[in-house]
C-alpha cells in the first residue's frame, strides 16, 4: 500500500490520506483494532477473484494486484460485542473497505475470541446466507409459495366480492320490549339494567347494589375487557350534582372502573350533566335508556363521550 501511495501525484496522494483517514475513523474509530495484518495479493482473471489467503475470500472482490490492510474490529452494542473483519485496499488508485461480521459475543466475554474463531464463524455465515439463498430461490421455496399466497388471496377477494352483489340482504333486527322501569322495584331495576347488560355481550354481570355499595350497582366486564361500573337512579325526576359528586368520588377511586354509568329513568340537572362530562361517567337518562333498551342506541361503554340530556334546570 505504501508503494501505491508513493506512485500517486502529490495532489493526489494528499486527498487519498485524507479520505483514508476519515474512513478510518468512521469505521474503526468506534471500535478496539484486535489484530491488524498486512496482505499481498494477485488479481486472477481465469476466476474473477483475488489470490490472498483463503480467510479473505470473503472479504474481498476482484481488484487489481495490491495490497491490502486487514483488521479485526471489535465493536460494543448494548449487550453485545461484535466481532468485524475490516478489509481495506487500493483498486484504481481509490480506496475500498469492506467490513464483514462474523462474531456476536455476549458483553465482557472477550477472552473467549480468537482470530481462528473468527474465521470460523465468518464461513458459517457465509454458508448459512448462500444456503438460505438458494432454498429461498427455488421454484417451491419461500418465494414461490409467497407468490401462491398472493394469488390465493387475489382470488379469495374476487369471490368475496362476488358474494357481495349476491348475498341477501340481513334481516332488520327484531325490536327489544322495553319494561316499564316504575313498575319495577329498586332492586328490580337494577336486575334490568344487568340484563341489558349482559344482552350487549358482557361478561361477570353482577347487581350488587344496597346497603355499603358505595356507588356501584351494577358491575360488568365489556367484551373487550373493560370493567364497567354502574349505578341506578330510578327517578321521576333530575339527579342533581351532589349524586354526581358521590358516584364520582368513588367510581374511579375506590371501584377501579374503566367506564362509569350513571343510569336514571328521569335526567339529570345542567350542572351535574357537565360534572360528569368532566369527571368522565356516561349518562343514560330516561330516553337513552329506552333506546339502549329497544337496541336502537349503543350501549353505553361504545360511546366516545357522553351524550348530555336536554337542559335540566339548575
Amino acid at each position: 500500500m505504501e508503494k501505491a501511495l508513493a506512485d500517486m501525484p502529490g495532489s493526489v496522494r494528499a486527498a487519498w490520506v485524507a479520505a483514508m483517514e476519515e474512513a478510518r475513523k468512521d469505521i474503526l474509530g468506534s471500535g478496539t483494532v484486535l489484530e491488524s495484518k498486512q496482505y499481498t495479493g494477485t488479481y486472477d482473471h481465469r476466476y474473477d477473484s483475488w489470490d490472498m489467503a483463503v480467510e479473505l475470500g470473503i472479504g474481498i472482490d476482484a481488484v487489481d494486484d495490491g495490497h491490502a490492510t486487514v483488521r479485526l474490529v471489535q465493536h460494543c452494542a448494548e449487550a453485545f460485542d461484535t466481532i468485524s473483519q475490516v478489509v481495506s485496499y487500493i483498486n484504481g488508485r481509490r480506496l475500498f473497505h469492506k467490513v464483514s461480521v462474523g462474531e456476536i459475543l455476549p458483553a465482557g466475554s472477550r477472552s473467549s475470541y480468537s482470530p481462528e474463531n473468527y474465521t470460523l464463524h465468518l464461513r458459517q455465515v457465509d454458508g448459512a446466507y448462500r444456503t438460505l439463498q438458494a432454498a429461498f430461490e427455488a421454484p417451491d421455496g419461500r418465494a414461490g409459495r409467497y407468490q401462491n399466497l398472493l394469488r390465493l388471496t387475489a382470488s379469495l377477494k374476487e369471490q368475496a366480492r362476488a358474494l357481495e352483489t349476491t348475498a341477501p340482504a340481513p334481516a332488520p333486527a327484531e325490536p327489544r320490549a322495553v319494561p316499564d322501569w316504575f313498575a319495577l322495584s329498586p332492586t328490580e331495576f337494577e336486575y334490568a339494567v344487568a340484563e341489558l347488560c349482559r344482552k350487549d355481550g358482557c361478561t361477570r354481570v353482577q347487581a350488587i347494589g344496597g346497603a355499603g355499595d358505595l356507588g356501584a350497582d351494577v358491575v360488568a366486564y365489556t367484551p373487550d375487557g373493560r370493567k364497567a361500573v354502574s349505578q341506578c337512579k330510578q327517578y321521576r325526576d333530575k339527579v342533581a350534582s351532589p349524586d354526581l359528586q358521590r358516584f364520582a368520588g368513588t367510581v374511579f377511586n375506590v371501584h377501579h372502573a374503566d367506564v362509569a354509568v350513571l343510569v336514571t329513568t328521569g335526567t339529570v340537572t345542567t350542572p351535574a350533566a357537565r360534572l360528569a362530562k368532566a369527571a368522565g361517567i356516561e349518562i343514560v337518562h330516561a330516553d337513552r335508556l329506552d333506546r339502549w333498551a329497544d337496541g336502537r342506541d349503543q350501549p353505553p361503554w361504545r360511546h366516545s363521550h357522553t351524550p348530555l340530556p336536554p337542559e335540566g334546570g339548575p
